[in-house]
């Protein structure tokens, strides 16, 4: 895909990452729990490095952390407080994030230019709803995946290939834009370009290293490469 070429029939944007800002919000919710549980809190950075393969996942990496890798302490914590978790992250959801600069601007001049856009992420299906309910994004959006929408998250192609389902079109139709190497395997096993921003999580390792098709620094940057110009503004009367 090139500029100047038509536009995608259909964009898919991971979530945490890249549409939302999202760490300072996790690293509270785990943080909370950890409290309750009776643990020190952890760094935001280190929690940071764990977003991106959905919330079980990283509270299983918390529960090991905490716990000195004992897998069977860290199973129990695991059992124990992940509902808590969820329940704070829930009531949490949307005090801390901001959409990144660009991002509810770009969607809207995306949607007017004819694109389907979609959000797949391996976030919990109801706190991916949430967040873009109270991030103001929820309108722009045809299409939501979350986690356990499907049997497998990403970097499986699955949460890929039921939005390419939903939206009644083939991989070739299609643009992924992430911020992970979740995100650009699971594009590559469906065969969807894949383009990534580098203000993302990518677990503390640069996203080029994963090699997407296209690094981006902006939404700004994403519009510009795909050939989309905001609608000039009504002159005043």
């Amino acid at each position: 895909m090139a500029q100047g070429v038509p536009l995608p029939r259909l964009i898919m944007f991971d979530l945490d990452g890249t549409l939302v800002d999202t760490a300072m919000e996790i690293a509270h919710s785990v943080n909370q729990t950890l409290a309750e549980a009776g643990f020190d809190s952890l760094p935001p950075e280190l929690i940071r490095e764990w977003i991106g393969k959905g919330t079980a996942w990283l509270f299983a990496t918390v529960s090991q952390q905490v716990t000195g890798q004992d897998k069977e302490r860290a199973s129990q914590v695991y059992d124990q407080f992940y509902p808590r978790f969820l329940q704070v992250y829930h009531d949490l959801t949307g005090v801390h994030s901001r959409p990144y600069p660009g991002a509810p601007e770009a969607l809207e001049i995306l949607r007017a230019a004819g694109c389907q856009l979609a959000v797949v992420t391996n976030k919990d299906r109801d706190l991916s709803q949430r967040l873009l309910d109270s991030q103001g994004l929820a309108q722009a959006i045809d299409i939501l995946v979350g986690g356990g929408d499907t049997p497998e998250g990403k970097p499986s192609p699955q949460p890929l290939q039921k939005a390419l389902v939903d939206a009644g079109l083939s991989a070739q139709d299609a643009l992924f834009v992430g911020d992970s190497s979740n995100d650009v395997q699971a594009a590559r096993r469906a065969g969807v370009t894949i383009w990534a921003f580098n203000h993302g999580y990518n677990h503390g390792e640069p996203i080029a290293m994963a090699n997407p098709d296209r690094v981006l620094d902006s939404f700004p940057e994403l519009l510009q490469q795909l050939g989309v110009r905001p609608p000039l503004a009504s002159p005043s009367i």
